[in-house]
């Protein structure tokens, strides 16, 4: 009886060991400080995943935010700000509802933007301030 109850013991054991390794392999979302430190003054060259067309953000100190589209010079403004759940949020002007993203590093140095599960922009490269003068 001793041996059944070791055994299944260790079991429970290596189970537990097993999920938890499984874990660690997920992507961890960067927390309010790294993401502040990401974006918080810069300049980020970026990629919409739905289109592939790339853009540059820029985040400034004040919470405003500026998107310029390569493809057609188009130009968003809007507000950055992060909420309780330490996910990124752009508010743009003229809507009432925040787009808030989750944010993964990659091995490669770029970051994924997800929302409600779904990759849908990549940060490419940062700069400090407001290098392309938007």
């Amino acid at each position: 009886m001793f041996s059944r109850s070791l055994t299944g013991i260790l079991l429970a054991l290596s189970l537990c060991l097993t999920a938890s390794t499984a874990w660690s392999d997920e992507p961890v979302p960067l927390t309010r400080e790294q993401l502040l430190e990401l974006v918080y003054d810069k300049t980020v060259d970026c990629r919409k995943e739905k289109d592939q067309s790339t853009c540059v953000n820029y985040f400034s100190d004040e919470g405003v935010m500026v998107q310029v589209l390569h493809k057609n010079t188009k130009r968003k403004d809007g507000r950055w700000f992060l909420d309780d759940s330490d996910r990124l949020c752009i508010l743009w002007d003229g809507k009432f509802k925040p787009l808030c993203f989750v944010v993964i590093k990659n091995d490669d140095g770029t970051f994924n933007m997800i929302k409600s599960g779904k990759h849908m922009s990549t940060m490419l490269k940062f700069y400090d301030g407001n290098s392309e003068k938007l």
